[in-house]
């Protein structure tokens, strides 16, 4: 080949010697064909030796897709619930095949330029990602609404509205908190109080308070909830904590170390979340890990099976797990 010119799968075709369509379902992981084992070897050794880049764009116009998921997020970039969900759906599109096209927005408005994409045909559908509903920072039905009358296909990763007809990747609010409590029943508390801003309402908080409630009245114990601007009167006499966050965690153990209990010694504090920071409080909080990378991978999953057609809408919500450190 020339010097400087770019390889094109009739090159490659001729290297491996094997047709071009071939080539097409070897590099494309395609299944509607079957192929041996030693022919995909050759054909990309060939495609490696040529230095091949397939042209995704032209390969996408063929197949009357962009091979792009368009990822919409209202989230701040630093926040580590964010950063994992960002993992879990670079991995799985890339594993598919599939590109990203970033949309951030900062804008409390209700912007819903992102459709252009859609419309254009930039991107295959969406992957939306909406900020915690405590933040207030748009209005979601509107852009469901907004995106079911564009009639692109889309995902809602971390929502808080019940749309009909829309797929919801959720964390589990309520099994984080219930795990939380019930990790600290098994290590045989009695007393334990929940710790949360109770004077906000919204679906996050509520549902954090009842994971709570169920697994104390589960065990037939005793409900003790406190608001956080009740710290530090509220610490003494107690000697378990759940609290709805890492950042009111934080608060407790600030206002323990100022009233001189030990922790864990004297009071166990376990958070329904994780944050970057919580290993390095002191002592290193025990938390509940949101399965952030796994909803990423999910939303990805569930947004190409509806650009197959072979979708439902569905609700899905994995499992939390507990990172237990030195706090209980």
């Amino acid at each position: 080949m020339p010097q400087g010119k770019k390889a094109t799968i009739k090159d490659v075709a001729r290297e491996a010697k094997v047709s071009i369509s071939v080539v097409s379902y070897v590099l494309n992981s395609s299944t509607e064909k079957s192929i041996s084992p030693a022919t995909r070897d050759r054909v990309m050794e060939a495609a490696k030796r040529l230095q091949y880049v397939p042209n995704r764009a032209a390969s996408g116009m063929r197949r009357k897709h962009s091979m792009v998921i368009g990822v919409v997020s209202y989230w701040e970039l630093d926040v580590l619930v964010f950063t994992d969900m960002m993992k879990g759906i670079t991995r799985k599109s890339s594993a598919a095949n599939y590109r990203i096209l970033f949309c951030h927005r900062e804008s409390k408005q209700d912007d819903v330029s992102y459709l252009q994409y859609c419309q254009d045909g930039s991107i295959d559908g969406i992957v939306f990602i909406a900020p915690y509903e405590s933040l207030g920072l748009i209005d979601e039905a509107f852009h469901i609404r907004q995106m079911k009358e564009a009639k692109v296909p889309f995902v809602v990763l971390n929502g808080s509205t019940h749309e009909d007809g829309v797929s919801y990747i959720n964390v589990d609010y309520c099994g984080s908190t219930y795990l939380a409590t019930s990790y600290l029943i098994g290590k045989g508390h009695k007393d334990i109080a929940y710790v949360a801003p109770l004077e906000l309402h919204y679906t996050e908080l509520e549902r954090r308070l009842q994971g709570y409630q169920d697994a104390m009245s589960n065990s037939r114990l005793p409900v003790r909830c406190h608001d956080v601007k009740e710290l530090p009167d509220c610490l003494h006499g107690l000697k378990a904590v759940v609290t709805n966050k890492s950042d009111t965690a934080h608060s407790v153990l600030q206002a323990a170390h100022k009233l001189g209990i030990d922790v864990p010694r004297e009071l166990a504090v376990i958070a329904a979340n994780t944050e970057a920071y919580s290993s390095y409080l002191f002592p290193p909080l025990s938390t509940v890990r949101i399965p952030a990378e796994r909803m990423g991978e999910l939303a990805v999953e569930t947004l190409l099976e509806q650009l197959t057609g072979a979708a439902e809408p569905k609700l899905i919500m994995p499992p939390c797990a507990l990172e237990i450190r030195q706090t209980c």
